[in-house]
């Protein structure tokens, strides 16, 4: 048991949550971010009903934590300029772009070294379920988490790819200015490498010297030996 095998001072310890579609993961880390333990849970997370996935989660909410990260993946966002948005008007940006679904929440993340505020949604019940066993902590949408904890500010071109399940979210940036957000379906490693290369061509990047850089791609191989094959690329973890 988790709870168990750690030690009782856990006010020096963090957890860190990524939810998605498919389940969920969880990880503690040790005051020097050394791993402790680290537990995954496959299911259709959106399907479950609020008490279902609260019973998910097991010996990692009786312990207390330093910082608690809670980051969920989520198709539906927009990225609008800081100084446009407003609260009262988060849904209507949010649906100008995506169309509204029954039970959704509507949460936003500012992200001040672009200026910028990502404007997203999750399920009402994942939000009701986290808010239940998180009270204190914020939810991040997972491409608000990527450019806070992974993107370089550097005075260079490059694209960031976060690799999902049949997803690609493709972040580039030119002279270390964030020029394009975007997520694109895909079923083939070709389709993959396609979109990522028509970026390059869209923003009149240079495939032998901009890098790209993967994320979430551990288990993908085919993807990151194909387009090594037109890019530079490198993995982030």
């Amino acid at each position: 048991m988790l709870e168990h095998s750690l030690s009782t001072n856990t006010t020096s310890y963090s957890l860190f949550i990524r939810v998605h579609s498919e389940g969920f993961s969880l990880s503690v880390f040790d005051e020097s971010n050394s791993l402790l333990s680290a537990r995954k849970v496959n299911t259709a997370l959106f399907s479950l009903s609020m008490d279902d996935i609260i019973s998910l989660f097991n010996d990692e909410t009786k312990l207390n934590y330093k910082n608690i990260g809670i980051v969920c993946e989520s198709d539906s966002y927009t990225i609008i300029p800081a100084d446009i948005f407003n609260i009262e008007n988060a849904a209507d940006f949010l649906h100008f772009e995506h169309k509204p679904v029954e039970n959704e929440s509507i949460l936003f993340n500012k992200i001040p070294a672009f200026d910028i505020v990502n404007v997203f949604s999750i399920p009402t019940t994942i939000h009701k379920a986290l808010n239940f066993l998180f009270p204190d902590s914020s939810i991040e949408h997972h491409l608000s988490w990527f450019l806070k904890e992974k993107i370089k500010l550097q005075n260079e071109n490059s694209l960031y790819i976060w690799t999902r399940v049949n997803m690609l979210d493709i972040l580039a940036l030119k002279k270390g200015k964030l020029e394009l957000i975007n997520s694109f379906n895909y079923q083939t490693t070709e389709d993959f490498v396609y979109f990522t290369l028509n970026i390059f061509d869209k923003l009149s990047l240079e495939t032998e010297t901009d890098p790209v850089f993967l994320f979430n791609s551990d288990n993908k191989p085919e993807l990151r030996n194909l387009l090594s094959k037109y890019v530079t690329v490198s993995v982030i973890n």
